[in-house]
């Protein structure tokens, strides 16, 4: 049933997947740590690509192994195993998640989608934070996995779509295709908010870094942190009705 609804949508929620009191603190003590390596490092960080739309990517490292054997005693490569056919030995695990910075510094971003279609990968989120319609939630085209279009045409054939909104408790878990097509939004309230995700890849796909860091790595999100990605970024943030005309006219060659 679950993996019908998988495929059509490219996206299923499950609600409190993991009913644990320690896993409740575990969450809420990396959440902490987060915050508070991110806040020590501020004017390092600031470079990265990413945050001037305040939002960038966190290895999480053994953090992520952690919360990740809590969701293994929950079965959850059962439910991969059902949704994707893939087992345990088939597949990588990439341990990730995105920092979004609070009030006023973060801002929409343009819908994308994560990577390429083939290989094949999927991403789980959980939230450190309950997320809701002020912090920043995920917004997302349901069936827009389907197949490989440029942006001119997913732009006439979902943008005036009713949108999925994703908004998540702690213990709760959303997985979806990565080549979804979705958004972050702006985080309208003054706490910054924070996504753990796995990301479920086909062994063949060697684009992504395997080795979980031994501890927590903040690294660019959408753009580069090189001087052509800085200013990408900053007419992304500052010009973006500009930023989306040239998004769209540099997709018709596609």
């Amino acid at each position: 049933m679950i993996k019908k609804k998988f495929e059509d949508l490219g996206l299923i929620k499950i609600n409190k997947f993991v009913q644990d009191e320690e896993f409740y603190k575990l969450c809420e003590n990396i959440d902490k740590e987060i915050n508070l390596k991110f806040y020590q490092n501020q004017k390092k960080l600031s470079k990265l690509g990413g945050t001037l739309m305040g939002n960038i990517n966190i290895n999480t490292g053994y953090h992520g192994d952690l919360i990740w054997s809590y969701l293994k005693k929950n079965n959850i490569d059962k439910i991969i195993e059902e949704l994707i056919g893939l087992k345990e030995n088939d597949y990588h695990v990439f341990y990730g998640g995105n920092l979004l910075f609070h009030y006023p510094k973060s801002s929409n971003q343009l819908f994308h989608t994560d990577g390429t279609k083939n290989p094949r990968k999927i991403i789980i989120t959980l939230a450190l934070d309950d997320i809701n319609n002020q912090n920043g939630p995920t917004e997302i085209y349901e069936g827009s996995h389907k197949k490989k279009i440029p942006y001119w045409k997913f732009f006439f054939l979902y943008l005036f779509k009713k949108k999925y909104i994703l908004n998540l408790l702690k213990g709760d878990i959303f997985i979806r295709e990565a080549f979804i097509w979705h958004r972050g939004t702006a985080n309208k309230t003054n706490k910054n908010r924070t996504l753990i995700n796995f990301i479920i890849s086909e062994k063949k796909n060697d684009e992504l870094n395997y080795k979980p860091n031994q501890d927590l790595v903040f690294f660019d999100n959408m753009f580069n942190s090189n001087l052509r990605g800085r200013m990408k970024e900053f007419i992304n943030i500052k010009l973006m009705p500009l930023f989306f005309i040239y998004r769209f006219l540099i997709s018709l060659k596609d």
